[in-house]
């Protein structure tokens, strides 16, 4: 049976896919590729890790406002994640979500270290839902 935890919808819309997980924040304009969807951040958890398909599950974005236009570049070339799923969702992820239509949950009713990369997450922005497939 699948698990269900709640939280706050930012943006809407439906994604699944596997997770790809940290408890670091992620700079999508500085640490993750725009051309191949790869985490290039030396030193990161997920370094060498693509976005592309996934549920990125993280603490929050960080990095400069670029970030935003960086998922919508991701999604215009097919390498963004499907969702994302964020312990607390700053003004750069979300502004990029909406910009990229990704949908976008975050404060869960528990911590993201309850998920394993590689588990597939269904992500229901608009309800604020995030489910453990099984």
């Amino acid at each position: 049976m699948a698990q269900k935890y709640k939280g706050d919808g930012l943006v809407g819309g439906m994604g699944e896919g596997p997770a790809l997980v940290t408890s670091e924040g992620i700079a999508f304009n500085l640490g993750v590729d725009e051309v191949t969807g790869i985490v290039i951040e030396t030193g990161h958890a997920l370094e060498g890790e693509c976005v592309a398909g996934r549920v990125v599950v993280c603490r929050s974005g960080k990095g400069s406002t670029a970030g935003s236009f960086s998922l919508l570049q991701l999604s215009r070339r097919g390498l963004a994640p499907v969702a994302i799923v964020n312990a607390q969702a700053d003004a750069v992820i979300t502004a990029g979500c909406v910009l990229a239509g990704i949908p976008l949950v975050h404060r869960l009713d528990t911590d993201i270290a309850t998920f394993s990369s590689g588990e597939t997450l269904r992500v229901d922005g608009a309800a604020g839902t995030v489910e453990i497939m099984r």
